[in-house]
């Protein structure tokens, strides 16, 4: 190739005064040649703006260089450069020394684009776009036809302006434009029609073949001059529409968020540009090499600059791609990482891509591989889902990584082999998991991949690596598995005189320990772990595994293991068979129930689990809502007839309910896959307007089948609406190209459209149609009635807000928040109600402010909220429902500012809970009395009782003031209260507390105590009975304490000085002392303050014992005497 030849190649698309430039160039600085195959300098070429477009004219400098085509195949640039030191260049725009060159037909050189390296069917290096009459037209970077290009020399140039001339904005080929009797005018005049009307300087030039190569010169702003270019492809170009390819990762950076950029992009080029739909149920695949097309439709001119921005976007998203590699079997991933990875960082570093590799613990989705027979060649996994190696970078350096990592694989597939060997599964975790060493450290020490199964029950473990590897890695795992202790507690051994199956038991015990989570707490406890494998049968005995060391701690847990089975006798469990449908009702609607009305627990099975029968446990009932502690203690015969009790009242309960419901029933629809999620929405709506208490029918789909599951009623009456939905969903998709357009006003579009277009897209979704908003123009898309639909309520909307008004109350921030409500309820309330929007200054917001924030805020909204006043809240909306707001939220603030008069209370903290009272009773009566509000101050956390906190009142002035008095009492009352100890000998208390408590009532009574029962049981507490304490404890203000000691100490001081004395009454005047039901009797223990014992009738004894103090026994005595004297002269 001679210098020139090799020039010109390189210099495709350049005027002939920068060729000519370069020529001279050439002849000044020989060596150029041999410098072409230097590398790793950029190659800048600099920008000129022609409309809204940057198009790239590669202007030679001395500092410039040019990419060959090897390094552009390559990925990389190998460039020519220029001497620094050049002499002053020749001005290639002087008339004088260029005159009239024109322009020239060659190609312009194109930077590399994003499907430079993509070869397409047809061999060539670019994708063909195809135009709806079939012509041919590939678009440059600049957006223009290389067809075009080619043909597009000038006929005539002036000579003065060929060092000048601009490169054209547009170029149009004749099959472009539309034929002349389309035009309404001759081009010319259309020309000077728009430059009138924009004030542009618009020009033509027709090149050969009749090429329209159109300029613009003027110093207008580019987006006048790209609205001029805009208005001319719609008054002459014709409709056409292309195809253009794109990785699909580009999708949503075409569209934009919400919509945005797509658009943009359509209102400022005038096409119409269209993506491939996805499937919404796919999960997105994030993989560059994945194409979509991307159509876009409209004039000719239209569709240039549309494909221009398109492949802008793709240009700037795809300097970095990422694609995902199928075709490596998942057993060599831990040979691709290496060991700590080392292979993968090694391959990262050489081709600078950034790799991920899936974890080695991917086997939970899919069977492991199997052992090869003897002679044949183990089949490796290709990997399922997204357990994919994903490679990120530059797309030249992808490839040549993945040509590595796919070489390694070929490898690895002549060298490895599947190995399987058996272990018991329970000692599967002490190899790989939290009791074991991970997989990667495992490969790490053996160089083999390890694989568990996924099923509970199987015993094989499965290694992968080479034939020497093998062995060692064999030794290894068992070496991990034998780490672990191991003992064995049977069950069923402990209940095998139990009525029933004892193994059956086991497994009933056993779920419910898992369900209350106590096996997991046992084994953190005492660092163990507990195998409790379940068959159909029951229970397997539990494996106990335990390190050497913690030998004397796994004896322990024995013991407190053996005791829980025992707390749990078969009598204490019962299980109910139930239809799995009813799982999930009996979960959420009738479990908390069970619980607390019978205190019985339900253990309901998984869907997938083995064990379908519902479990019922008693655990008795709880008034504190605390976390249940499982018993330890074996239950006595009364409990176990409470167990029978229970279980039998909440097994007839849970049947009777399941009883009133209708017979299942199952029917299956066919439906087209495009409805499912239409139809989902409507199943979800139509399942909440069900009756209470009626049990929501399941709903399966398998393909395009969909079936119904649930009480026949229900399946039935579903099963028609659907078929109805499905039948009008088919006809309306016969009309979805059915459009329909009208007026809206520009100043609602946001409200209709709603916070991140949360308003349209409910719209969308209720009545079934596209709808999109521009410049005052709905359009609608979708079925003829449902647009009508519509429409209307569109209008309806427009009419309403039209008829808004503003409100802008003056209310004290101070209220704001209790107008609000919690959480918003209040003014969410009158925004339902009322159809209007409620805005609070910012500050008086709660966390979650968004939900006072109307969905639909104007740009004129959002101005006056920035401008909002800390004291103002704004009301918009229909001037009814406004006017109907304002009112109410008047109404509060006056009620609010008439019940905001406070007070505080200080009180220590040992004070609180009595203040609060058993379940918030003491702390309610004071509300009911008072009709004040009164907060109380959490003090669980406040160790020092002494330390005073305040109790906040408020409400109406005299609400306030009572609620204070009322508190204040028992403040008083409680910083006056003492607590004192007596000691005194518990063959006394019996006597102090008197019959069912008499006694001590009378002393806590006499001594200004108060009367209630829970006063009385706090003011004096003896020791438990089966105590061997003494101390009695009194609790109250200082006086009464005092008096009550006292009494007691009297009491005590006369018991100790009493004495006995006995007299002979025959026994026929027993009866006489005795008297009707004991009443004489008692009336002399009474009246001498002493105590008789009169032997029992029949017992042949005729001594009389006094027991009371000296004086009083002798009275006593010689009343007796009196009374039975009498008797004796008589008998006698």
């Amino acid at each position: 190739m001679n210098p020139v030849s090799e020039i010109h190649s390189s210099t495709a698309g350049l005027s002939n005064a920068d060729i000519l430039k370069l020529r001279h160039q050439k002849a000044q600085h020989s060596n150029i040649l041999d410098l072409h195959n230097e590398i790793n300098t950029p190659y800048n070429s600099p920008h000129l703006n022609l409309g809204s477009r940057n198009i790239d004219i590669d202007v030679p400098r001395s500092s410039d260089t040019f990419p060959s085509l090897e390094t552009k195949v390559a990925g990389m640039q190998k460039v020519i450069s220029f001497p620094a030191n050049t002499s002053q260049l020749i001005d290639n725009h002087s008339e004088e020394l260029f005159p009239g060159l024109g322009d020239c037909n060659t190609k312009t050189i194109s930077t590399p684009v994003w499907r430079a390296n993509q070869p397409n069917l047809n061999g060539h290096g670019h994708s063909q776009l195809k135009s709806s009459n079939d012509n041919s037209i590939f678009p440059n970077q600049n957006g223009v036809s290389n067809k075009s290009m080619s043909n597009s020399a000038p006929k005539t140039l002036p000579p003065s302006l060929a060092g000048r001339i601009q490169a054209p904005m547009i170029i149009l080929q004749s099959n472009d434009v539309l034929p002349r009797n389309h035009l309404k005018k001759p081009i010319p005049e259309i020309l000077k029609d728009i430059n009138r009307k924009l004030r542009t300087n618009l020009s033509m030039m027709i090149g050969e073949g009749g090429v329209l190569q159109f300029r613009e010169s003027s110093n207008q702003k580019e987006a006048v001059k790209q609205q001029a270019i805009k208005e001319l492809g719609t008054l002459i170009g014709s409709k056409k529409s292309i195809t253009l390819p794109i990785p699909r990762s580009i999708r949503a950076y075409i569209i934009g968020k919400q919509g945005s950029t797509i658009k943009a992009l359509q209102e400022s080029t005038g096409a119409r540009i269209q993506l491939q739909k996805m499937d919404e149920n796919s999960v997105p695949v994030q993989d560059d090499d994945e194409m979509i097309d991307v159509t876009i439709e409209g004039n000719s001119v239209a569709i240039q600059l549309a494909d221009i921005e398109v492949n802008k976007i793709v240009r700037e998203r795809s300097v970095n791609i990422q694609t995902k590699l199928r075709n490596i079997p998942v057993e060599f991933y831990p040979f691709i990482s290496g060991k700590e990875n080392s292979t993968v960082n090694a391959i990262e570093r050489a081709y600078n891509v950034q790799i991920r590799i899936p974890s080695h613990s991917i086997w939970a989705s899919h069977p492991p591989p199997q052992e090869p027979h003897p002679g044949q060649i183990p089949k490796f996994s290709l990997p399922t889902g997204e357990d994919l190696i994903t490679l990120v970078g530059d797309r030249g350096n992808i490839q040549a990584a993945r040509t590595e990592i796919e070489q390694i694989a070929q490898n690895l597939s002549q060298e490895l082999t599947i190995h399987q060997f058996i272990v018991n599964n329970s000692q599967h975790q002490f190899v790989i998991g939290k009791q074991g060493v991970s997989p990667d450290y495992f490969f790490a020490e053996t160089g083999c991949g390890i694989i568990l199964p996924n099923d509970s029950n199987e015993d094989s473990i499965t290694l992968v690596g080479r034939r020497d590897d093998i062995e060692t890695a064999i030794e290894y795992a068992i070496d991990l598995a034998s780490s672990m202790n191991q003992s064995i507690i049977d069950i069923s051994k402990l209940y095998r005189n139990a009525s029933g199956s004892s193994r059956m038991h086991a497994r009933n015990i056993t779920t419910y320990l898992h369900d209350r989570n106590e096996i997991e707490k046992i084994c953190s406890r005492y660092k163990i772990h507990i195998a409790t494998p379940l068959d159909s049968d029951g229970a397997s005995p539990w494996e106990v595994f335990y390190r050497s060391e913690n030998s004397k701690i796994a004896t322990k847990a024995h013991s407190e293991i053996g005791s829980i089975i025992l707390a749990h006798p078969p009598s204490r469990m019962v299980t109910i068979p139930i239809d799995p449908f009813f799982y999930d009702y009996l979960k959420r609607e009738v479990k908390p129930g069970v619980r607390r009305d019978f205190g019985v627990h339900m253990v309901i099975p998984e869907k997938h689990s083995k064990i379908t029968d519902v479990l019922l446990v008693y655990e008795g009932k709880s008034e504190i809502d605390s976390e249940y502690q499982i018993p330890r203690e074996k239950p006595d015969n009364e409990l176990i007839k409470l167990f029978e009790m229970g279980l039998t009242d909440a097994e007839q309960f849970i049947l009777g309910i399941l009883k009133k419901q209708a017979q299942l029933s199952e029917t299956s629809i066919d439906v087209p896959r495009i409805f499912h999620e239409k139809l989902r929405r409507y199943i979800q709506k139509e399942q909440k307007e069900r009756a209470a208490g009626e049990i929501p029918a399941r709903v399966f789909a398998a393909g395009t089948r969909l079936t119904l599951r649930g009480p026949e009623p229900i399946v039935t009456s579903l099963s028609i609406k659907v078929r109805a939905f499905v039948d009008q969903a088919i006809e309306d998709e016969k009309e979805r190209d059915f459009t329909l357009k009208f007026n809206f006003p520009q100043k609602f579009a946001n409200q209709l459209i709603g916070k991140a277009g949360s308003h349209i897209k409910d719209l969308k979704e209720k009545f079934d149609v596209e709808i999109n908003i521009n410049d005052g123009i709905v359009e609608l898309k979708g079925p003829k009635a449902k647009s009508e639909a519509a429409k209307s309520h569109i209008n309806s909307l427009g009419r309403q807000w039209a008829d808004e008004v503003t409100y802008v109350l003056k209310i004290d921030p101070c209220f704001h928040r209790e107008i609000i409500g919690t959480q918003g309820n209040q003014i969410n309330r009158l925004q339902t109600r009322y159809k209007v929007q409620i805005h609070f200054p910012r500050s008086a917001k709660p966390i979650k402010d968004d939900i006072l924030n109307g969905d639909n805020v104007s740009d004129a909204d959002r101005r006056v909220l920035h401008t909002q006043e800390p004291d103002e809240v704004i009301i918009k909306g229909p001037k009814k429902g406004a006017d109907e707001t304002r009112e109410e939220i008047l109404s509060l603030f006056q009620y609010f500012r008439d019940n905001s008069h406070t007070a505080t209370v200080s009180v220590q903290v040992g004070q609180v809970p009595s203040l609060i009272g058993q379940r918030g009773s003491g702390i309610e009566e004071i509300r009911q009395i008072s009709t004040a509000k009164i907060e109380v101050p959490n003090v669980k956390d406040i160790q020092d009782t002494s330390t005073r906190v305040e109790v906040q009142i408020k409400g109406t002035k005299s609400s306030v003031a009572l609620a204070k008095k009322l508190i204040e009492e028992k403040k008083t009352l409680f910083d006056n209260t003492v607590i004192k100890t007596l000691e005194i000998s518990k063959e006394h208390h019996r006597a102090l507390i008197g019959p069912q408590g008499s006694i001590l009532r009378d002393i806590i009574l006499k001594a200004g105590g108060s009367d209630d029962r829970r006063e009385l049981r706090r003011t004096v507490q003896f020791p438990k009975s089966d105590s061997e304490e003494n101390i009695i404890k009194i609790e109250g203000h200082l006086e009464v304490v005092d008096k009550i000691i006292a009494a007691m100490q009297t009491i005590v001081q006369d018991r100790e000085s009493r004495v006995i004395d006995s007299i002979e009454v025959p026994i026929e005047n027993h009866r006489s002392l005795i008297g009707h039901n004991g009443q004489i009797k008692r009336d002399l223990e009474q009246t001498f303050n002493v105590t008789l014992e009169i032997p029992r009738q029949g017992s042949g004894l005729t001594t009389i014992k006094i027991n009371g103090l000296p004086p009083n026994v002798e009275k006593a005595k010689a009343h007796i005497l009196d009374l039975i004297s009498p008797r004796k002269s008589k008998s006698s």
